[in-house]
């Protein structure tokens, strides 16, 4: 208001003079007032206070985008242990304190309880044969100066079972280089590491396919275009009848071997394919289907004897082709491996809820470390397939193919070998009810493995 004057402190003045201001006629007029003790020691106190308002405000706003930082990184956290199924954890090594979160997994089946532990409750449950590798190659990380820790090993479940996983840690120090916090996470790789050892030994199985069925069918299809060369180079007239009889008799063996590989391998697709050998099940009598069996291998080993006992009644809902065909490999493998100048024995008898077929026969027994691997496919090793001079017929598919005929059946087979009592093998049938309609014996697929 005009004439009215206004007394105020002057700005930026460390001495904290006031001034008098009022309008006069069209301007100011300004007066400077003496100094007061009193009101420049109030002024000085106001300015600190305001400077430290300042710094309190600053501070505040730093800490305020601090934890907003930190409830950022929380989210983040809280969202990938939602979004994962690894058991993320943290170590703290001042008190050797393991803390697990489990995402959307499980922990491996433990219970909560366990989801704080020390470091030797999780070294404990490493396999034996990687613990050793693993804990020492942790030490080893955590005296380096590495900040990425990984392994693979086997970590055992709660119910016992081992899973396989891929565990990956970020080390964490001081200023002074000093390990203090260890975060990280187990993932979980049991089935990736089960389909890589199936892709590796899908390999494995197809090399030896290739190399043993192309070995093998080389020496019949040579027998055959070896005999047709010397019948059609002599000519129909100059052959002898033996001579005629022999060339076909040798090509009929060889083209018959030909074949039963080649049946062979049909049956190793379907088993692996397909899951399992299909069965035709019918009223069969087991008995007349060993007499069937020992009649047909009798007249390829004449010098052999086979000797049948045939306990009871054998009747049941089988499929008595295949069983002839599991009949066929046992008992022809114990005539080819077996004692020469010893028979071999067939049994068929019932025991409880099932029908037990045993073929057994005299001799040295199988090598443990073959024993291990008897019914897979392909087993015959080079220095296994040499015996008695001679090279022996199949594939070595025919254990393999008769596991798979006696499962089909749900049945079991197995085999007990020493030098005591010689080599068992034993097959296992359930017994399905009696049927009433007539039994038959099966006929075909019985031939020598």
């Amino acid at each position: 208001m005009r004439g009215v004057p206004h007394v105020g402190l002057l700005p930026g003045d460390a001495a904290g003079r006031r001034y008098v201001v009022v309008r006069h006629g069209e301007g100011l007029a300004l007066w400077l007032l003496p100094r007061d003790e009193g009101q420049a020691a109030d002024a000085h106190q106001a300015e600190r206070e305001r400077a430290a308002r300042q710094e309190v405000e600053a501070a505040l706003a730093r800490a305020e985008q601090t934890v907003s930082a930190l409830r950022e990184a929380e989210e983040r956290y809280r969202l990938a242990t939602r979004a994962t199924h690894d058991v993320l954890w943290d170590w703290h090594f001042a008190t050797d304190h393991v803390r697990w979160d489990p995402g959307t997994g499980n922990a491996f089946g433990h219970a909560t309880s366990v989801l704080e532990h020390k470091l030797g409750w999780w070294g404990e449950r490493v396999h034996d044969d990687d613990r050793d590798r693993v804990v020492d190659r942790l030490v080893e990380f955590v005296a380096s100066t590495g900040d990425v820790w990984s392994e693979e090993y086997r970590f055992q479940r709660a119910d016992g079972s081992w899973a396989h996983v891929l565990d990956r840690g970020v080390l964490a120090r001081d200023d002074e280089g000093r390990p203090v916090r260890m975060i990280g996470s187990m993932m979980d790789v049991t089935e990736r590491t089960r389909q890589m050892e199936t892709m590796v030994e899908e390999a494995r199985f197809r090399e030896r396919f290739i190399g043993i069925l192309g070995h093998d069918l080389r020496n019949p299809l040579n027998a055959i275009v070896l005999s047709a060369r010397a019948q059609k180079r002599r000519g129909p007239l100059e052959c002898t009848p033996e001579q005629h009889r022999q060339h076909a008799q040798r090509i009929e063996a060889s083209a018959t071997r030909m074949g039963n590989m080649i049946a062979d391998l049909l049956d190793l697709t379907r088993a692996r394919l397909a899951g399992g050998i299909p069965l035709r099940k019918g009223p069969t009598d087991l008995g007349a289907v060993c007499q069937q069996v020992v009649d047909e291998l009798s007249a390829a080993y004449p010098d052999r004897a086979v000797a049948v006992d045939v306990d009871g009644k054998a009747e049941g809902e089988w499929d008595a082709e295949r069983l002839a065909q599991v009949l066929s490999n046992l008992v022809g493998n114990a005539l080819e491996h077996g004692s020469p100048d010893a028979p071999v024995f067939l049994r068929c008898y019932a025991k409880g809820e099932h029908q037990l077929l045993e073929v057994q026969n005299p001799g040295n027994p199988i090598p443990e470390e073959l024993r291990e691997r008897l019914f897979d496919p392909f087993r015959q090793g080079e220095g296994e397939r040499e015996q008695g001079g001679r090279r022996n017929s199949g594939l070595g598919l025919g254990l393999f193919i008769v596991k798979e005929i006696v499962q089909a059946h749900g049945g079991t087979v197995e085999v007990m070998s020493t030098q005591k009592e010689g080599t068992t093998f034993t097959v296992r049938l359930p017994r399905p009810p009696r049927p009433k309609a007539k039994v038959k014996a099966g006929r075909g697929r019985t031939r020598t493995a």
